[in-house]
């Protein structure tokens, strides 16, 4: 991307960055001169100001050549986020490019270095923070390459993370309960200090996490007093974090803004000689268009480069969207080839009209939220953006209902090629929530989705959402999903999972969709659903080892109607399991226009033929063919290379039902073709 349009005539002008370099020096050379009178310069700020400032920018309005900044090794700690305005842009032929320079690794950093510990006893440490006494709270903490954990109480169970550690809300909490938190008594934890202490929990049907703060504590009736959007149930899962009596593991941290400490209790028996980085900001870069005058920031890119050190705001619920990168008002802009670390929102958000930008090729690991969000109405939503070939594994660090791709609202954008692995909830999501707010023409293609929906339920590793009633024209094509698990709890306070589960989830009305040549291997209620949507189509896709059911249905009224299911696969082993499932007080035959050309088969042995399976709405496999359902669809083993490698044999039946061959070598990273996407 940061190639020259002509280097004869309109040779590229390059500055460069170093922690060794001083803003006042010219930044045209790559390191000090001998007498320390010219280099780099020292902030990025002043490099961006300099790209700004440009003569041929000032003289002609627009930029004439080509712009490279180049960033030396080393971490380049903010003091405020760079913010690119209009001013700031490239265009079509001259683009502005913020890269490390060569192979060396340059780091944006949202933090600041904790330096001034003092031991207090054993392996306590404490360090003096005035700022924090002025509202200057974070709620992350980097103790080497690693987010430490906020002292909390249950402790956190390393060896079940996602199980172990929680209390639960017990069963004599009253109904419609939004303003406390009750404990069993035997384990309410009778401190003096609550300090600023917060309340983690899952609250309702266990679809959302939120994180609250404290606001009183009800010590003669065992319970928090909290102001919670969803009512609070027996079962709910929570635990509390930073309150100073819970310090009391190594590795534990606790932040107190009234006396403006910070505790740590050390892991390390090296420290303090470790770095300490705390987030002093949500953010670290925003492109910021002016959507009052239709002016966009376009063609900036940032390649190469890590970011890192950024904080999370509290109240996520539904859509969380603190972020490291904000595109607000982008045009043509890109990220490729970046990390994502330490950071405790998403990697990148896009709002405000932001159009035809790329976010390519990028790592996205152990974030608080997810990887990309978009977000807005569908006047100002993000729209014909690629977000291609990123590999984000392990999100939901701090938030749950997130998605390694959430396109909240928007439309046209291509997702392809990501690999998404581990997440709490969602892989991808298109949302459409009403009229106004839609997402429309997207598609998602080629990406590898396992071990979703890991610590949440009543989801999907691809989810749609089509409140608005409209004919979406998504494309959800060539994914592979594997293990879409789910998790909930019971008013009993235990944890249950797998649970409530899909593969492919069109969710509230969603219709119009294309479902063609997925494949799709373990999911607890099938792998896929359909919520009161028309005219999907599901074709040539392989379907496998839903535990409780493999095809979902689910009429809530008349609107649905006109769906297709043809020459798909379908593999199951569960003795329990049926194979088409819906409401029976909703079910009419007319929810499917056409079910034909499919082939079915049980790895255990079951005859699906038999006439005391009850295996569709309409009882027996007989009595659905008698609808005129499969009529042309074969029981047959469809010969797969294997479960892990669910290809086809040559001479499979599939073929006989006119099914097409699906290239697993091309999905997922494996398979991303960079050019294909510029």
């Amino acid at each position: 991307m940061a190639q020259g349009v002509d280097n004869q005539k309109s040779p590229e002008i390059t500055f460069y960055v170093s922690n060794d370099g001083n803003d006042k020096w010219s930044g045209r050379l790559s390191e000090p001169n001998q007498a320390k009178t010219d280099g780099p310069f020292a902030s990025l700020k002043h490099a961006k100001d300099a790209v700004r400032n440009l003569e041929c920018r000032i003289v002609a309005g627009e930029l004439r050549r080509q712009v490279n900044v180049f960033i030396r090794e080393g971490t380049y700690f903010l003091d405020e986020p760079l913010i690119f305005t209009p001013e700031d842009s490239g265009n079509v032929k001259c683009s502005v490019t913020f890269s490390a320079y060569k192979d060396e690794k340059a780091v944006i950093s949202g933090g600041k270095l904790i330096t001034q510990w003092n031991k207090i006893e054993g392996s306590l440490w404490k360090a003096d923070l005035p700022d924090v006494q002025s509202g200057n709270f974070f709620r992350s903490l980097r103790v080497g390459d690693k987010q430490a954990v906020r002292a909390r109480y249950p402790n956190f169970d390393p060896q079940n993370p996602r199980t172990g550690g929680w209390l639960f809300v017990p069963k004599s909490i009253p109904e419609n309960t939004y303003n406390r938190i009750p404990f069993d008594p035997s384990v309410f934890p009778d401190w003096e200090n609550w300090g600023d202490a917060e309340v983690h929990i899952f609250p309702a049907w266990g679809w959302v996490n939120t994180i609250m703060k404290i606001k009183g504590v009800d010590k003669e009736n065992h319970a928090i007093l909290v102001d919670c959007k969803q009512d609070i149930r027996p079962g709910n899962r929570f635990f509390i974090a930073n309150a100073p009596q819970a310090l009391d593991t190594p590795g534990e941290w606790c932040l107190d803004s009234q006396a403006g400490e910070l505790l740590y209790l050390a892991i390390d028996k090296k420290f303090p000689d470790v770095e300490v980085v705390a987030p002093a900001m949500d953010r670290l870069i925003v492109i910021q268009g002016d959507m009052n005058k239709n002016r966009f920031v376009e063609n900036i890119n940032f390649v190469n480069l890590t970011f890192s050190d950024t904080d999370f705001s509290l109240d996520g619920y539904y859509d969380p969207a603190d972020s490291a990168i904000w595109f607000s008002g982008a045009k043509n802009c890109s990220i490729e080839g970046c990390s994502f670390n330490s950071v405790n929102g998403y990697a990148v958000k896009l709002d405000n009209k932001s159009n035809g930008n790329k976010i390519i090729g990028n790592e996205m690991i152990k974030l608080g939220q997810g990887g990309v969000i978009t977000l807005g109405s569908s006047e100002n939503q993000p729209f014909n953006n690629v977000i291609a070939g990123n590999d984000i594994q392990d999100c939901g660090q701090v938030y749950k209902h997130v998605a390694g791709v959430y396109i909240t609202t928007g439309s046209g954008n291509i997702v392809a090629h990501n690999n998404i692995h581990r997440v709490p909830r969602y892989g991808i999501s298109f949302k459409s929530y009403s009229k106004g707010n839609s997402s429309h023409n997207n598609i998602a293609e080629y990406n590898e989705i396992i071990d979703s929906n890991l610590e949440t339920n009543d989801t999907g590793a691809i989810e749609t959402l089509g409140r608005d009633n409209e004919l979406s024209g998504n494309i959800i094509r060539f994914n592979f999903i594997r293990n879409v698990v789910g998790m909930n709890t019971i008013p009993e306070g235990k944890i249950v999972s797998p649970h409530f589960t899909w593969g492919i989830y069109l969710d509230d009305y969603s219709s119009g969709t294309t479902v063609y040549g997925n494949i799709v291997d373990g999911t607890v209620i099938g792998a896929m659903c359909i919520h009161g949507g028309k005219n999907n189509v599901f074709e040539n896709n392989i379907f496998m080892n839903g535990s409780d059911r493999q095809m979902t249905l689910q009429p809530r009224d008349d609107f649905m109607t006109g769906n297709v299911f043809r020459h798909n696969i379908v593999v199951f082993r569960s003795t329990k399991s049926v194979l088409w499932y819906s409401w029976q007080n909703t079910w009419r035959p007319d929810r499917l226009s056409e079910c034909d050309y499919n082939l079915y088969w049980h790895t255990g042995g079951l005859n699906l033929l038999d006439e005391n399976f009850k295996i569709t709405p309409e009882g027996n496999f007989s009595a659905w063919r008698k609808l005129g359902f499969d009529q042309n669809s074969v029981i047959a083993d469809p010969m797969l290379v294997s479960e892990e490698k669910p290809e086809l044999m040559d001479d499979s039946p599939a073929f006989k039902i006119g099914f097409k061959s699906i290239d697993l070598k091309i999905i997922g990273l494996k398979g991303f073709n960079r050019d294909k996407y510029k």
